[in-house]
């Protein structure tokens, strides 16, 4: 199972050094000083930051897409073989944006042209890293009890917070150039590849899913509905925090791009430390309902954005991620682990996938919003954030609330 651990780790870390640099690279690259004209209708916009975050965005689109395909592959070919492939592909796509970029560092391309290959890149990268996290989860499921399936959920994204948390440390390699930490990321993503192809256990393919091809899951299942949801809201807040905090400590602090990204990356670890105390911590000694879970971390997430809209110094900042990670720590997991419960066993690749796609949908509103608010204010993005979590706290209470009497 270490190996299991060490590619989720690897996926976090992926995800998170990207967060951490990407806000910086874009100014590096001038993307936010793009003008956009519209033929025949004479009419310029001018995205500013929005044209960083819509990057993310955009890609997790793509995350969206395909990482249902990778889940119910999983289900048909076994994990193992689909969770390798997405460890690779994580490095052809880093490669291929790293190459990309390079191009608009040395001022071989600019402007447009520049923008639309990243956003190619971007999309080849998650398209072919998506198929890691789907196919890891859906391992753990196989290998663990229902009754202990919270516990061995919590662990598995404990790890990849771990890896969330590592990610940015990568950042101060910036000091060397801005895609050194991307180019370190790959290499490691390939080491631990090499790792599950040699180490981990190989589990055969379900019965009913090799006979037939898999059929795709809906999203409106009512089965688990309610965790498509949530699971939306919470990512959705995620990314919008995350792909704005870049901007927010640069101008909040009045830093320069490289000491930005690493003090943004030192927050990020801050986040991640809190969100490893709750899985690794709390939800371990945990024995309750996973619903209890969500009741108990919203609310610190809920704290952990408002703190962050108020914010007028770095250790404020560093506390208010603190929080965040924490509420973090307890709904991400508790929200996975009920849905993994209603499914048989023969779809829960394809609840993977469609859970981790969710994910991916709600990185794409979240940067999105997060970037139109920003051009705004600066704290617009958090009191955003911390107001839909309250309305999302006192819909939970009024439907579910007896599940804190239960």
């Amino acid at each position: 199972m270490i190996s299991l651990y060490a590619a989720m780790m690897a996926v976090g870390m992926g995800q998170s050094v990207v967060f951490a640099i990407l806000p910086m690279l874009g100014r590096e690259l001038a993307l936010h000083e793009m003008i956009w004209q519209i033929p025949l209708l004479n009419i310029e916009l001018a995205p500013k930051e929005l044209a960083i975050t819509s990057l993310s965005a955009l890609t997790a689109f793509v995350f969206f897409i395909t990482s249902p395909f990778w889940g119910r592959k999983s289900d048909r070919w076994g994990r193992k073989p689909v969770i390798i492939i997405g460890l690779f592909g994580y490095a052809i796509g880093t490669l291929l944006f790293n190459s990309v970029a390079w191009l608009g560092l040395t001022a071989i391309m600019g402007g447009g042209a520049l923008y639309l290959l990243l956003i190619a890149s971007r999309a080849v990268h998650a398209a072919l890293m998506s198929a890691a996290h789907p196919a890891s989860a859906a391992y753990m499921v196989d290998v663990t009890e229902i009754r202990q399936r919270a516990k061995g959920i919590a662990k598995l994204q404990a790890f990849n917070q771990l890896g969330v948390m590592l990610g940015p440390a990568l950042a101060w390699f910036v000091h060397f150039s801005y895609l050194a930490p991307l180019y370190l990321q790959a290499l490691l993503s390939v080491l631990v590849a090499l790792a599950v192809w040699r180490f981990l256990p190989a589990l055969p393919p379900h019965q009913s899913s090799r006979d037939r091809k898999p059929k795709a899951m809906s999203y409106f299942d009512p089965r688990y509905r309610l965790f498509i949801v949530i699971g939306f809201v919470i990512y959705g807040l995620l990314g919008m925090v995350q792909q704005t905090l870049g901007f927010y400590f640069q101008d909040l602090l009045s830093l320069e791009g490289v000491e930005a990204a690493q003090w943004f990356s030192a927050a990020m670890i801050v986040s991640s430390g809190a969100m490893l105390f709750a899985q690794f911590v709390i939800v371990q000694r945990y024995n309750g309902p996973p619903m209890k879970l969500l009741f108990l971390g919203m609310p610190f997430s809920f704290m952990g954005y408002l703190l962050l809209a108020f914010s007028g110094n770095l250790g404020m900042l560093l506390a208010a991620m603190g929080l965040f990670g924490f509420g973090m720590g307890l709904t991400a997991p508790a929200y996975g682990a009920s849905a993994t419960m209603v499914v048989e066993s023969h779809e829960q690749g394809g609840l993977a996938g469609l859970l981790g796609s969710i994910a991916g949908l709600g990185f794409v509103a979240g940067p999105l919003a997060g970037g139109f608010l920003y051009q705004f204010s600066p704290s617009y993005p958090y009191l955003g954030a911390a107001g839909i979590m309250a309305l999302i706290i006192i819909v939970m209470i009024s439907r579910y609330g007896h599940t804190l009497r239960d």
